[in-house]
């Protein structure tokens, strides 16, 4: 009877243990994702400086300079040079490092939480620069010192706090994801525009009568310079190209168009009206002067390109990498798809990357649920995958859509894999990352926040 209650008693603590556990990775994975740990590490940074400066009461141009320098590296993060090196850089690392460290640096690819942490502290720095502004105002008004420029200064710091406000609300999420069409148009124009007030900001701070500092020296100005020609040197390298339309099904339109040397697992943008909108697809590589993008119906741009293929598109250059570069980084792979979002993993199926990992004997195997994948014009994408895994995994969702997330976890963990990684819709790319995370199992999917 002892023996059998010791027993019961360590099975119980097993078992708590592991809810336990359980739990603890429920509530990492809802507030401690990466993209959050970055959002808040930024943050916290500035907002350790900005308090240490509202202390010793600080000059003016010292949340200028705050304000400028965030929005540079805001603006810097999203350069394609920036975020291929890094993705390279990662995609290098030898994959004997401890899983725990690879896992953690897999997760690089949420840096957009980055460029968000950058955004909102320039909002926090700017909110004080408009609060010192309109004390040095009242103080100019009080002794008979103001200017026409003075009065416009303080005028535009009040509209462009406004705008900058306007900006970092429509890139909430949710509001993101409903209205993304509104997220552009804010996000864009409205950046040029606080963009151009600060460049008035610089100038009139080094011309008031208590400047000691001229503009030419002026370390905002040389910021807000960098910060000009990062932002339009994409609009440069924007090109109008021919495009031969496939349709693939009812749902989805295969893109061809010249490329020479289209790098595998990236993403390119795309658009046919620059000015608007932009839309970013996974690319995969046909020739060595050609590549293709599949894309699926998931909004009205893509139900109007499928309806009514273009003849041109404007693509932006060059191609960015996506989160599949870190591949290499891991002994083990999981790679899950449903319907379109097989288009990515084809790249990286036919990559060098693949053929290496496969050449040392590191395991790849393959998850894709998609309506009616045998039919004929899904042989392509048969033929690519069985090349790979013999024994992939392919669903037809015509008959029944299988948890996938479920799937994943069961097939990772009895096949001893090491890392997952999804190209689904959002639903199902967090549902199969979560599971896959709360089992231990490092996960990662496409995401809709970088």
């Amino acid at each position: 009877m002892a023996i059998f209650s010791a027993g019961l008693s360590n099975v119980l603590s097993w078992i708590h243990l592991r809810v336990a556990s359980g739990r603890r990775r429920r509530f990492c994975l809802h507030w401690l994702t990466a993209y959050r740990v970055l959002i808040s590490s930024v943050i916290m940074i500035n907002l350790g400086v900005w308090v240490s400066q509202m202390v010793v009461n600080t000059a003016v141009e010292t949340p200028l300079t705050a304000t400028a320098a965030n929005i540079m590296a805001a603006v810097l993060l999203r350069q394609e040079e920036v975020i291929n090196f890094s993705f390279k850089l990662v995609s290098h690392l030898p994959p004997t490092l401890p899983l725990s460290l690879r896992k953690a640096i897999g997760d690089f690819h949420h840096y957009g939480g980055l460029h968000i942490g950058c955004a909102l502290s320039a909002l926090l720095w700017y909110i004080m620069f408009t609060g010192l502004n309109t004390v040095r105002v009242l103080n100019f008004l009080q002794l008979g010192n103001m200017t026409t420029s003075l009065y416009i200064d303080i005028v535009l710091a009040y509209t462009a706090l406004l705008a900058i406000l306007i900006v970092c609300l429509t890139a909430i999420p949710r509001f993101r994801v409903r209205f993304h069409n509104t997220f552009e148009a804010t996000h864009r124009f409205g950046g040029w525009a606080a963009l151009l007030v600060l460049w008035v900001h610089a100038g009139i701070t080094t011309l008031t009568p208590d400047a000691v500092t001229p503009l030419y020296a002026h370390p905002s100005t040389w910021m807000l310079a960098i910060t000009a020609l990062l932002i339009i040197l994409p609009w440069l390298r924007i090109r109008r190209v021919p495009i031969t339309a496939h349709p693939i099904s009812a749902r989805e339109v295969q893109l061809t168009f010249p490329y020479t040397s289209m790098p595998y697992t990236s993403t390119i943008r795309t658009s046919v009206a620059p000015l608007t909108e932009w839309h970013a697809f996974a690319t995969i590589p046909v020739t060595d002067t050609t590549a293709k993008i599949i894309i699926s119906r998931a909004g009205d741009w893509t139900a109007s390109i499928i309806s009514c293929p273009p003849t041109q598109l404007w693509v932006r250059h060059p191609p960015t990498l996506n989160f599949l570069t870190f591949a290499p980084l891991f002994n083990s792979l999981l790679l899950i798809a449903t319907g379109a979002g097989i288009g990515p993993m084809l790249s990286l199926l036919a990559s060098p990357a693949v053929t290496h990992m496969r050449a040392q004997g590191r395991k790849v195997k393959v998850m894709w649920c998609a309506y009616d994948p045998y039919a004929p014009h899904w042989a392509f994408v048969l033929d690519a995958v069985w090349e790979v895994d013999k024994e992939a995994r392919v669903w037809d969702s015509k008959v029944g859509r299988p948890d996938v997330a479920s799937e994943a976890r069961y097939l990772a963990m009895s096949e001893g894999i090491e890392t997952v990684m999804v190209v689904s819709n959002p639903k199902v790319t967090k549902d199969v990352v979560d599971e896959c995370k709360i089992a231990g199992l490092a996960a990662y999917g496409a995401v809709y926040d970088s």
